[in-house]
């Protein structure tokens, strides 16, 4: 099903990037056009600044404003052949080190391995989040579309997600047959049913690669000596798949340059990448800068009344679930089917908070306080649907059944900083963001076929804002959904007030709760 989108606005200093599933935001990257920026996959040849004991840490020097950090459990099963590779480029006494390195002796701390103004080559794992620096990792890979290059190494391993024992077989001895001694190759899912010629050229690529870090062991460290790729080609190597649809961005020379990666990755593609030559900003023209403004507050709206509140601290993101509308259920409303509509709630809203924990990039601790249900199987399907949410997020995660408390809790691995809504822009816009969020709600609305005769109760002088001009906010409703709205000025209501009733006079969504 082709559902997928990118859209890619090149600015003067920096390209912001969102990924859309049927419309939706779900993902959104920004990359700088600067060098000091720390990245997830470059790597550095470092200098040891200091053992830190108690941890069974090293404290490493990569030319950062922050020192990064390295754990023992980090340094792989080849760090020996590493360091003895980067002295021998160095030129330095190799004798002398590698009798350092190789002397029969218990290795299960770090200053057995390491000592400070010794140069070491890390990659960077956890980018810079809060005051703490970035965390690295001595198992050095150089990732590609098929495969990874593992230095040091000579296994070839293949992903589990490939079943098919035939293709299996045929990937591993292939991949032995051409790979040169001392590197090793993990066989990514992607590279099932590839052909050889596609497998070879990308492993002659990664090998290049290998070859620029090793030319670049002789200069003076702290230094970068290969930069991940930028996040856009980032994105289509690892996410890119046959639900993508379109391209858009605003920048020819970027689309070309797209046009060339996606040439090697996916060639029968490149016909999705469509240059935007619009005077509308491509943010806006595709609804994204629309969606951010709604989706990034505080608030989270989800269509039918619910809202999410969220809050986050460093460490702990809670997420809470306002019925917003329950209140306004029918008198006559039978007990089983009050049950039913908070189920219903509680599935829309595990829903959204997939999606926001992957918009968001929240790591972490995260509490979420579905409302209270009490019966032992809808709970458990609340549980279900909210793994079956999560299993598209590549972060790692684990996810705990509701709590004596009908609290669900759980962890998220992040490796960067989470994406934050900026409060000014979200206080000098709230006007705008608050038609931006009624609009959402009133859509949810329209597209239910069954409501008709829909009245919007709301402050005077919003109702006025929406009937001005031609053509009017109201005019366009009317144009967008094949219906009128009747507005209904009420001068009781406080400014952000509404309430949506259909042609019974029932409420089915209220900002009163």
């Amino acid at each position: 099903m082709n559902n997928k989108e990118l859209v890619i606005n090149a600015e003067e200093q920096k390209v912001k990037i969102a990924l859309l599933e049927k419309g939706k935001l779900l993902e959104l990257h920004q990359e700088n056009y600067n060098n000091k920026i720390i990245s997830v996959g470059d790597i550095y040849l470092g200098i040891v600044k200091k053992i830190s004991y108690g941890l069974n840490a090293a404290i490493i020097d990569i030319g950062y404003s922050k020192s990064a950090f390295l754990h023992y459990d980090d340094l792989g099963f080849q760090i020996e052949k590493m360091l003895d590779l980067i002295t021998i480029n160095q030129k330095k006494n190799f004798l002398n080190n590698t009798f350092f390195l190789n002397k029969k002796e218990d290795k299960s701390s770090i200053e057995k391995i390491l000592y400070p103004g010794q140069n070491i080559l890390v990659q960077i794992s956890k980018e810079p989040i809060s005051n703490k620096g970035p965390k690295l990792t001595a198992k050095i890979c150089i990732p590609g579309r098929n495969l990874v290059l593992i230095p040091f190494s000579e296994k070839v391993t293949i992903s589990h997600k490939i079943k098919n024992i035939k293709e299996k077989n045929r990937l591993i001895l292939y991949m032995q047959k051409i790979k040169p001694k001392k590197i090793g190759i993990i066989i990514r899912t992607v590279a099932c049913f590839k052909i050889e010629q596609i497998l070879k050229k990308e492993l002659f690529i990664l090998i290049k690669k290998w070859r620029k870090i090793l030319n670049n062991l002789i200069k003076l460290p702290p230094v970068k000596v290969l930069s991940e790729n930028n996040k856009t080609y980032c994105l289509l190597r690892d996410t890119f798949n046959d639900d993508f649809k379109s391209i858009y961005c605003n920048n020819n020379s970027l689309c070309k340059k797209i046009s060339s990666y996606l040439s090697f990755i996916a060639p029968e593609k490149t016909s999705i990448i469509k240059y935007y030559k619009g005077n509308i900003p491509i943010f806006e023209k595709y609804g994204i800068e629309k969606q951010i403004q709604i989706f990034l507050g505080k608030n989270v709206p989800l269509g039918n009344g619910a809202y999410l509140v969220i809050e986050h601290t460093e460490a702990l993101h809670v997420i809470d679930v306002n019925s917003g509308m329950i209140n306004h259920i029918k008198k006559n409303c039978t007990e089983s089917e009050r049950i039913d509509h908070i189920l219903q709630v509680n599935l829309l809203a595990a829903t959204e908070i997939a999606r926001q924990i992957r918009l968001r990039n929240m790591g972490g601790i995260i509490v979420v306080d579905f409302i209270d249900m009490y019966d032992p199987y809808q709970k458990k399907k609340l549980y279900e649907h909210l793994k079956e949410k999560m299993k598209n997020d590549k972060a790692k995660h684990q996810i705990l059944p509701p709590n004596e408390f009908g609290l669900v809790q759980f962890t998220r691995h992040r490796v960067r900083p989470e994406l934050k809504y900026n409060e000014k822009y979200q206080k000098s816009k709230s006007p705008i963001i608050y038609i931006h969020n009624l609009e959402f709600i009133l859509e949810k609305i329209m597209n239910n076929k069954v409501e008709k005769g829909i009245q919007l109760h709301i402050h005077s002088f919003v109702a006025a804002y929406l009937k001005k001009g031609f053509p009017s906010i109201q005019q366009k409703w009317l144009f967008k959904y094949k219906k009128w709205i009747k507005i209904i000025p009420r001068n009781s209501f406080k400014y952000t007030e509404y309430k949506i009733l259909n042609k019974n006079k029932e409420i089915i969504s209220s900002s009163f709760i």
